[in-house]
């Protein structure tokens, strides 16, 4: 998958498992971005912390996984009283914790970079030459 493919949105639950542990009702979904960009991180790292007084560093946890529901979430079907419930800031917020915990496991394995097993057997199928930009960079300099 190239770089800038899309990604497939994730819809959850994905398993009737997961909506019987969730306690979920069987007309509750939730539609994910497939893949967090760089301007979604640069947002949630702004909301995670933030320059204090003398220049300490203050963090923000909650501010920054409150930053990942906002971002990731593309859609939903929750209900009041029978009514769709809109997408909004405002309403991540009020989402009770049997709903806000599972979308945030699901979005920290979207988000999840590779494990060390992962990497090894990337590195293991990438084969062909290496080149060393050095080199490359030398001889385009030589060319001009």
């Amino acid at each position: 998958m190239g770089a800038f493919d899309d990604f497939p949105p994730v819809t959850i639950p994905r398993s009737e498992d997961e909506r019987k542990k969730w306690g979920w009702e069987p007309h509750e979904q939730v539609l994910l971005k497939g893949c967090m960009d760089v301007s979604d991180q640069k947002y949630t790292a702004n909301k995670m912390g933030k320059m204090g007084k003398n220049s300490v560093m203050e963090v923000q946890m909650g501010e920054g996984r409150y930053a990942l529901l906002e971002r990731m979430i593309l859609s939903w079907t929750f209900t009041k009283n029978g009514q769709i419930v809109a997408l909004s800031t405002a309403n991540i917020g009020r989402l009770p914790s049997p709903y806000s915990t599972p979308i945030l496991a699901v979005i920290d394995e979207i988000t999840a970079v590779m494990s060390e097993q992962e990497q090894e057997d990337f590195l293991d199928s990438a084969n062909g030459p290496t080149v060393d930009g050095s080199v490359s960079m030398s001889t385009l300099q030589t060319i001009s």
